[in-house]
This record gives structure tokens, sequence and C-alpha cells, in this order.
């Protein structure tokens, strides 16, 4: 992490600041402003570029797949905006080279990881108050949303309703036995998931493990909705 040449960093974005002070305040970590004013590092352009992320990533995901189900579209929503992706994205911009950061700095791979991560959602957020949402739009479809095959395997969706736990900072998801009914050479099993004292899904199933599935499955399903 060596500081940020104006030039080379909006080489890499394809994007050009009129502002550049936003680029800089989306490249200062807070360890780097340590003693003064929040506003001096990239965690309030974080929390806008997370929103412009999820806006554009639901458009782009309604117009790719106009035949699939909420439930598909939330799963690979989620794929997209989880943290381990932004991460792979950043690294590969090389963005985490460029942040300013404290002496104290955890510079291991899990640190580097988030705050290549966060670093790209500073950027989106910058991006949309240099200029407005079209560039920021185009800045991750081309970046990320056009580099995200639809040929991945999506998660499965217990996998996914935790991820998105994790990312909102919700209770991890609680699946509960409600019945298990049927002889026991072939039983059904009803699950349900609570989280945060909230029953968001409730699955069938053959198996414990085949009704926690459909039971996050539901929830992906009722999640926005509800929480």
């Amino acid at each position: 992490m060596t500081g940020h040449p104006v030039s080379e960093v909006e080489r890499i974005l394809g994007y050009s600041f009129s502002n550049p002070d936003l680029l800089d305040k989306a490249l200062t970590h807070s360890s780097f402003t340590e003693g003064s004013c929040c506003g001096d590092s990239y965690e309030r352009l974080e929390f806008l570029g997370d929103a412009v992320l999820e806006l554009v990533t639901r458009e782009y995901l309604m117009t790719e797949y106009p035949q699939e189900p909420e439930g598909y579209l939330t799963r690979r929503k989620i794929k997209i905006v989880m943290k381990q992706n932004l991460a792979r994205h950043g690294r590969r911009l090389g963005l985490n080279r460029f942040v300013q950061v404290g002496s104290g700095f955890d510079a291991s791979d899990g640190a580097i990881d988030t705050i290549a991560a966060d670093v790209l959602e500073a950027i989106v957020g910058a991006i949309y108050l240099d200029s407005d949402l079209g560039a920021a739009e185009g800045f991750l479809k081309r970046e990320i949303l056009q580099r995200s095959s639809d040929s991945d395997p999506l998660p499965d969706a217990r996998s996914c309703l935790q991820e998105y736990c994790q990312t909102k900072g919700l209770a991890l998801p609680d699946y509960r036995l409600v019945s298990r009914t049927g002889p026991d050479h072939n039983p059904v099993f009803t699950i349900s998931v609570i989280i945060d004292g909230t029953e968001i899904g409730t699955g069938i199933g053959r198996t414990r493990k085949a009704a926690r599935e459909a039971a996050a499955a539901r929830a992906l399903e009722n999640i926005e909705r509800m929480v």
C-alpha cells in the first residue's frame, strides 16, 4: 500500500474524477486518519457505494434474467455483492495497493481482502457523487457485473442466507424443527428458520438437511421484505 497517484488510479478505474478529493477519501483507511473526522476516511463513501451497488445489481439482474423467480435473483445478487467477490475484484484492479493506511494497520491477507472490498464500494460511492448514477452503473457493469459469469454455480440457499445475515449485521439463521411426520422409514421434516427472533421461512423435506435448505430458500424470498 503505497499511496495513490491519481492518474494511475483513474486509468485503472477507467474514470476521471472532477473532484479528486473524493478519490482521495475513497482510498484512505480510518487508521490513516485516526483522531480526525470520520469523513476523512472511506467509511461514509463505502456506506453510499453499498447502496448504489445494491440498486444497480438488482436492476441488472432483472434485465439479464427476465424469466427467473425472485429467489434465484436474490441468490445471484448475494453472490455478486458478497465481500469475498468484491475483494476478488478489488484485488484484481489492484486497489489495495493504493490505500493510505496508518502504521498500526494489520496487513494480513484477511485484512487486505476486507480493505479491497470496502475500497471498491467506496469508489462506487465516490463516482456516484462525482458524476451520477449512470457513471457508477457503467463502472459496476464493466468491472463487476459483466465479469460475473452465469455459468458459475450459485451457492446453496443456506450459504446465501448466512452471507446475507453477516453482510447486514443480523443474527445468524437459527433452524428449528417444527415437526416430524410419517413412518420411520419415510419421514417428512418441517423446519423453520428464525433470524433476530422472527420466523423468515419454513421448508419441508425428506431429510433435515433438505428441509433446512428449503427453509433457507423460502427465507431468501422473504427476508428483504421482512427484516
